[in-house]
């Protein structure tokens, strides 16, 4: 048996307190049968990790075609819990999440928790600050004592990273879609439908929750972790718990109103084919992701698929939109076809796009065609090209 005990002791001698030195060789967590304390490589007693996400319909709570994060929970190995676990590490007093968050530059990310999760009915502050201190302090990994020079509260930056960087691969909404289940007044839908959907792309099953009315509300994904939650190398695993919906008609009710935007104006764009697509687009914020592909666009206009989505925004520009993002403008080189963003593209020198609201596709000169060279994995920040004259074809989605 993998002595666990004796490879973190040799680990603590050794001085190794980050959590990017932790040995590939450490097992899963829920792996190991000798209890293991005080370790920054193993998640131990809470070493079953959800990624837990809502659909709040009444009252419409974030995007119309979104599930919110709610949490990102260390659970015990067998499906409990533990909860304000480490008092000392908590968000308290007069500080915020938000004045955490900022403090340590992390604005980007800021911007899209304020987009993506959010609490019924408003404070959304309150939602991150209840999380992190309940759930977040029980994470042993991100203990001060496991960073080589720790900075106040840098645990809790990390907490909300990881948490949003793992809801981004999980798009709940996408998957249910592309099984043709979608919110509907009239339609429902049975529990195998639904689980089915989502494991065929999670790859092991997972949790629906439904509420009084049999409507479906929230989702659990499962994990196991290796190493350090920090390197965020997890396992997908099969649910815990056992669902909680009824066998059939399950209601998926759409969200009686969406974010508010402000529409400005009408795009005609067309598609590959040559048909032509008219809709009326909103100036507004949202994500840039890749049809048929995880990740997203980040704020230098390239494609990532570990860590933080940028929030664009949709400028009106005469008969187009503009792309924005904490960077800069956004702009298409004339020569190689490579989009990029940055503070030196301004408003004259910015790409004027289509916009098309009932695709959601961004094209380029009626053209909704973009690939790139290689798929983006792992720390791999891979540039994205208008036209299909790359391997990886797809189009890109604001929304």
């Amino acid at each position: 048996m993998f002595n666990l005990v004796i490879l973190l002791q040799s680990l603590a001698s050794a001085g190794l307190r980050d959590a990017f030195s932790c040995p590939l060789s450490i097992p899963l967590s829920c792996s190991n049968s000798t209890p293991v304390a005080d370790s920054c490589c193993f998640e131990y007693p809470n070493g079953a990790i959800l990624q837990t996400q809502f659909w709040d319909y009444s009252p419409a709570t974030g995007p119309d075609d979104l599930f919110t994060l709610h949490g990102l929970w260390p659970d015990t190995c067998s499906g409990g819990y533990n909860q304000y676990c480490n008092p000392s590490w908590e968000i308290s007093g007069s500080d915020s999440v938000s004045s955490v968050l900022t403090s340590f530059g992390e604005t980007d990310l800021l911007t899209t928790m304020q987009r993506v999760w959010k609490n019924l009915g408003g404070d959304d502050e309150s939602l991150w600050l209840h999380e992190y201190n309940k759930h977040g302090t029980c994470m042993n990994t991100l203990s001060p004592s496991c960073y080589s020079s720790y900075t106040q509260y840098e645990n809790a930056k990390d907490f909300f990273k990881i948490a949003v960087a793992t809801y981004n691969k999980l798009p709940t909404y996408e998957w249910l879609k592309a099984a043709g289940i979608t919110p509907s007044t009239t339609q429902t839908y049975t529990k195998l439908q639904i689980e089915a959907a989502l494991t065929k792309n999670y790859g092991h099953s997972v949790y629906i929750s439904c509420d009084s009315s049999n409507a479906l509300n929230e989702v659990w994904y499962f994990y196991h972790v290796q190493g350090s939650i920090m390197n965020q190398n997890f396992v997908s695993i099969d649910s815990l718990n056992t669902s909680g919906c009824s066998a059939s008609g399950i209601k998926f009710l759409p969200k009686t109103s969406s974010a508010s935007t402000k529409t400005t104006g009408t795009t005609t764009t067309k598609t590959t084919t040559g048909a032509t697509t008219t809709g009326t687009a909103s100036s507004s914020t949202g994500f840039v992701t890749l049809t048929g592909n995880s990740g997203c666009l980040i704020s230098n206009g390239k494609w990532y698929t570990t860590g933080t989505c940028a929030t664009f925004t949709l400028e009106a520009a005469g008969s187009g939109y503009r792309l924005k993002t904490s960077k800069g403008y956004c702009s298409v080189d004339t020569s190689s076809g490579a989009l990029s963003c940055a503070s030196t593209i301004t408003t004259t020198t910015a790409t004027i796009f289509g916009y098309d609201t009932s695709s959601k596709a961004i094209s380029l000169s009626g053209n909704t065609a973009w690939s790139a060279a290689s798929t983006a994995s792992g720390s791999a920040q891979v540039l994205v090209y208008a036209g299909n004259s790359y391997s990886v074809d797809f189009q890109l989605q604001f929304s």
